[in-house]
């Protein structure tokens, strides 16, 4: 009987001195986000990934990704349904978020979200270019009045390299996008370099991706000396995913 409460007892302590404490990272659940990241047959994937995984195992944590469409995942948040948003920024979703303290890392990377045209119609006037493609949950937030006024026609599609085809057929003027990522299809399509480009002459957002939490700031204080620490691991990673 000493044996098994001896043996049940090195067992406990095993276990707990394994067990790793489990959050939930709310992540888009975009099946093209290349080279940033993919949701697909329920599985993650992509830059922002490995970059949280390197955090985790860093810190013997378990992240466990729920993705979710970008129309629900603010207000998932805000409810507390996970414990950690990524990508995020100060500049989005305000009004879902007055409510709360959100809590932000410092940046990650950049992002540059704009319009991109064939090479022929870069710098044409805004009033030319009058049918606007984007991906479904990707909101062009500088060009809505045009759209509420009805000057500019907004075409929606489920994937970038559907949303690039559109472009380069001429079923659309000029798309919405993440630039990083629709370069990134096109690549992959096969298109030449500057036959589709980012027009910097029409509105364009800039900013920059942090991780953020409501309820563990303890976190984002172990992110950031994260980021601090091993910089050249992460600018390692980022060549890897050709990220600026």
């Amino acid at each position: 009987m000493k044996r098994l409460w001896a043996l049940l007892l090195i067992m406990s302590v095993s276990v707990s001195v394994n067990a790793k404490t489990t959050y939930v990272v709310g992540v888009q659940s975009f099946s093209q986000y290349y080279p940033f990241s993919a949701y697909s047959n329920r599985s993650y994937s992509g830059f922002n990934r490995e970059l949280l995984d390197m955090f985790a195992n860093t810190h013997h944590y378990r992240f466990v990704y729920k993705a979710l469409p970008l129309t629900s995942l603010p207000s998932r948040f805000v409810d507390g349904v996970v414990d950690l948003k990524y990508p995020d920024s100060p500049d989005w979703d305000r009004d879902i978020k007055k409510s709360v303290n959100v809590i932000y890392s410092e940046p990650v990377v950049d992002y540059i979200d704009g319009v991109m045209v064939i090479d022929q119609n870069y710098g044409q006037p805004i009033d030319q270019l009058q049918r606007l493609g984007t991906v479904v949950g990707f909101t062009p937030e500088l060009y809505q009045s045009r759209i509420r006024s009805g000057q500019t026609r907004l075409n929606e599609s489920y994937k970038y390299d559907s949303l690039m085809m559109k472009l380069v057929s001429g079923r659309i003027d000029d798309g919405y996008a993440n630039i990083a990522v629709a370069q990134f299809y096109l690549d992959q399509m096969g298109f030449k370099k500057g036959s589709v480009r980012f027009d910097d002459t029409l509105p364009h957002e800039k900013g920059t991706r942090r991780l953020s939490t409501i309820h563990h700031p303890k976190l984002i204080d172990e992110f950031n000396q994260f980021l601090s620490d091993k910089q050249e691991a992460i600018s390692a990673l980022k060549a890897r995913y050709g990220i600026e």
